[in-house]
Parts: structure tokens; sequence; C-alpha cells
């Protein structure tokens, strides 16, 4: 057999005592990436639920505004197919726009 040298020993507690540590370290710094990531991601998805409400909000205040805008005024005669949404009578009066001797 081989006699343990002082060269091998060293080689040896190196081995022994560095890998080890070193995939401790590794190890670590992994899971303080895996964590932040994590933190990140509820995060986001709390940001993302807040969106998304605030989307269903604006959708309904825009239907709202929608059907208080351009709901259909009932007549029996449309001329044309917008006056069926609005009156343009309500907007401005066509008397400005007339010659005075004409009214």
């Amino acid at each position: 057999m081989s006699e343990i040298t002082p060269k091998n020993s060293i080689g040896n507690s190196i081995k022994v005592y560095f890998f080890p540590s070193l995939v401790t370290v590794l190890a670590m710094l992994i899971w303080r990436d895996v964590s932040e990531l994590r933190s990140d991601v509820k995060s986001l998805l709390a940001q993302s639920n807040i969106d998304k409400t605030e989307i269903i909000n604006l959708k309904r205040d825009v239907e709202v505004l929608n059907h208080r805008m351009f709901k259909p005024v009932s007549s029996n005669v449309n001329t044309f197919q917008h006056d069926s949404y609005f009156k343009h009578e309500e907007v401005f009066s066509i008397e400005d726009y007339l010659p005075k001797d004409k009214i």
C-alpha cells in the first residue's frame, strides 16, 4: 500500500471541506433567488387581481354611460339610422343656424 504523504493529506482535506461548503453556498444562493422569485410572483398576482377589478369597474362604467348617452329614442318615423340613437334638437338648436328671415 501507498503511504499517506503530507501532499495527499492536504488534497484530501481540501476535498472533504471545500466541496461540501461550496455546495452549501451555492444552495443558499439558489434558495435566496427562489424565495425572491416567489415573492415577486405573489406581488404580481395581487396586482393582476387589482387590475382585473379596475378593468371590470371601468367596463361597467362605460356600459352605463353608453346606455345613458345613446339609448334609443322612441319615434315612429326614422329617416336615418343614427336618428334612433339621439335627437339633434337636444344637442343644438337649428334656429341658430337658419337665417332670421326664414324663421
